[in-house]
């Protein structure tokens, strides 16, 4: 399909878009393969080509085989060879997701079925500038926990905001629990990286209630958004080194991580807004959405102030953040 700029959540569009970020992962490890011929670096040519052609005609991957790609690319990059023969093993052996599954594996950091991919999710979120935020493996109990309020919220998104829930379902395909640790006095909350397609951070320790919940799934589904749409292009041309404020940190971002927060604000204020129209909320549970979504404007108008006057979009930042700018004036 053609991807379209239009605001509101679109499944369909999400499913394009992960499928884009699997092709281009083909696409990338078969350069990879080509490359190594010759050079002296030894790699299962045989069993990255079966992982690249699966990839092709429609399997999905969950996080780890995209962080052990940018690993391994970095490391040719760099002339550790070493290191990306291991990796490259390693991808090697990743297998897709089973189509029979519904999507969005739970697990958290720290248990087995992360046990070799937890310092990885760790060094990458914590090298990412759009998620430099430490983290680590909850307790069992704060997992367990974690868990159940995650099902009960998700259970309300399906129902109150169902294309929402669809989208997120469409992109996200891990959701790993972690807890936070002290960093410039700010909490993680949750967190995502687009080396790290399809997998979401989220801090097992906050958000205790339905409303939290979905806006948390709003704000991290509509930062994975954007990450699928910069396959081609960016959405800012501004460089990383220059620094500006931001509506929802008190050190200066990169551009990019203010064009972020400003987009993901108004998805939030979106999401809050659909749960209020669906009158499934209780009094205090109303109170507590009007108040969030009252935040998410504030925090939207604060932010588009700063990319109106100091971003310099590319023709899809432009075409999203225009999406996101008519829907809030649309709302008053």
């Amino acid at each position: 399909m053609t991807l379209h700029h239009r605001f509101a959540p679109d499944a369909r569009r999400a499913r394009a878009l992960d499928h884009a970020m699997h092709r281009a992962l083909a696409e990338s490890l078969m350069h990879i393969v080509e490359r190594c011929r010759g050079r002296g670096i030894e790699i299962d040519e045989a069993a990255l080509v079966r992982v690249a052609d699966g990839i092709r005609t429609g399997a999905r991957h969950l996080p780890p085989t995209f962080g052990l790609y940018y690993e391994a690319a970095g490391a040719l990059l760099d002339g550790r060879n070493d290191e990306a023969e291991t990796l490259l093993a390693a991808l090697a052996r990743e297998r897709p997701i089973d189509p029979a599954s519904d999507g969005l594996r739970m697990v958290a950091l720290g248990e087995p079925a992360l046990a070799a991919h937890t310092e990885r999710y760790q060094r990458i979120m914590g090298s990412d500038p759009t998620s430099s935020f430490p983290f680590l493996p909850p307790r069992p109990d704060t997992a367990a926990a974690f868990r159940a309020r995650f099902q009960r919220g998700f259970a309300l998104l399906e129902r109150a905001i169902p294309e929402l829930a669809a989208e997120i379902r469409a992109i996200v395909s891990e959701v790993i629990l972690t807890v936070g640790t002290p960093a410039r006095g700010y909490t993680f909350d949750g967190g995502s990286s687009y080396q790290l397609w399809g997998g979401l951070f989220l801090n097992a320790e906050s958000h205790e209630t339905d409303v939290a919940i979905i806006e948390l799934l709003a704000h991290e589904g509509a930062h994975n958004l954007l990450f699928g749409f910069t396959i081609d292009e960016l959405l800012v041309e501004n460089p990383t080194d220059e620094r500006f404020d931001s509506p929802l940190r008190r050190d200066p971002r990169p551009m990019d991580g203010i064009y972020h927060a400003t987009f993901v604000s108004a998805r939030m204020h979106w999401a809050m807004s659909r749960l209020l129209d669906a009158s499934v909320l209780d009094g205090a549970a109303t109170a507590a959405a009007r108040k969030a979504r009252a935040t998410d404007h504030e925090n939207f108008e604060k932010g588009f102030d700063v990319v109106a006057r100091h971003g310099r979009l590319t023709p899809t930042g432009t075409a999203l953040m225009d999406g996101a700018r008519a829907y809030m004036d649309g709302v008053g």
